[in-house]
């Protein structure tokens, strides 16, 4: 029970302290000094008529072709549909004899390769698109298994190991909601697969506006190959403009109505960032080497693009978009 009310502790205060970009291998850690694993996958799959895909989970000491791999004998994967069937129930498998008498056998040689011989495993649904949350720790030794009251502390704590994932994730995409203006921010996270971990339901919304034909459920494919990128980006959509974080594989995503400032050019908005911080056209000129009359013809656009009057109404506006 000490063992227990420590891990819960220290696990639910990580997913407020330790960066999300951390909090699995910190989690995973912790739980490794109670449960004796070698190798653990933590991450989101879909079921499909092949049994689980997964979502590029995080691989705690374990090979990225370990998924590249398994693509290509999922269907016969026993342990795995089990799961399936039984979600919300910790399976413990001694791989290496399950899979000694099957006739695929590219699944013993696969869990040798990666040394899965033996496995806890557990799923969850999480939401109601069909994506599942689940966690696989293995044992790299055939007479090292898995015990009972290994199996059991794994029952115990996985609804609290996602829900704290679910906490990290949230403070995240807190962090990153900009706070100095006053935009409406609608955010959503995203797997790299492009399905919804979270979003609310002004997200959705933007989404119609922006997308009004709009019929699946996943991450709309013009934003799909902005995040493929991954790195910080942004897509200017008729009605709606998108910022894009990708983490650790984990696209967070922050939207706001369209506004006149939205359509400056990047040195537009660059003369426009200066003429707010109270610079005039002479230093505002001198910074950018450009002419007085050349930032006095920008400023003058900007206003008519902008539709305000002086630069006291620009500084309002830009203030209100967040630059």
């Amino acid at each position: 029970m000490h063992d227990l009310s420590r891990f819960l502790l220290l696990l639910h205060r990580a997913a407020r302290e330790v960066p999300f970009e951390d909090f699995q291998e910190h989690a995973l850690t912790l739980l490794k000094r109670i449960v004796p694993f070698d190798a653990a996958r933590w991450g989101t799959a879909r079921h499909d008529a092949r049994g689980a895909e997964f979502h590029a989970p995080y691989l705690y000491n374990d090979s990225p072709e370990t998924l590249s791999d398994y693509e290509t004998f999922r269907e016969h994967d026993g342990a795995g549909r089990w799961c399936l069937a039984h979600l919300d129930t910790v399976g413990n498998f001694e791989l290496h004899a399950l899979y000694a008498g099957y006739p695929y056998p590219g699944l013993l040689n696969y869990i040798r390769r990666y040394r899965h011989m033996h496995a806890l495993i557990i799923g969850c649904r999480s939401g109601d698109d069909g994506l599942h949350q689940a966690i696989s720790l293995y044992g790299a030794y055939e007479d090292k298994p898995f015990d009972e009251s290994h199996r059991q502390f794994l029952q115990t704590v996985f609804p609290h190991l996602t829900e704290a994932l679910h906490t990290s994730l949230i403070l995240k995409m807190e962090r990153l909601r900009p706070c100095r203006c006053d935009a409406i921010w609608s955010l959503a996270i995203c797997d790299a697969s492009g399905d919804y971990c979270f979003v609310e339901p002004s997200f959705r919304e933007m989404l119609r506006q922006e997308w009004p034909d709009l019929t699946h459920c996943t991450l709309p494919a013009p934003l799909a190959a902005v995040s493929d990128s991954r790195a910080p980006s942004h897509l200017q959509g008729r009605a709606v403009i998108f910022f894009l974080d990708v983490v650790k594989d984990v696209v967070f995503i922050r939207a706001r109505a369209r506004m006149p400032v939205d359509a400056l050019s990047r040195r537009e908005l660059e003369i426009a960032g200066l003429a707010a911080a109270g610079l005039t056209h002479k230093e505002i000129a001198k910074s950018l080497m450009l002419s007085p009359a050349t930032v006095r013809n920008h400023l003058q656009a900007i206003h008519d693009r902008a539709g305000v009057r002086n630069n006291t109404e620009l500084i309002e506006q830009l203030k209100r978009a967040g630059f």
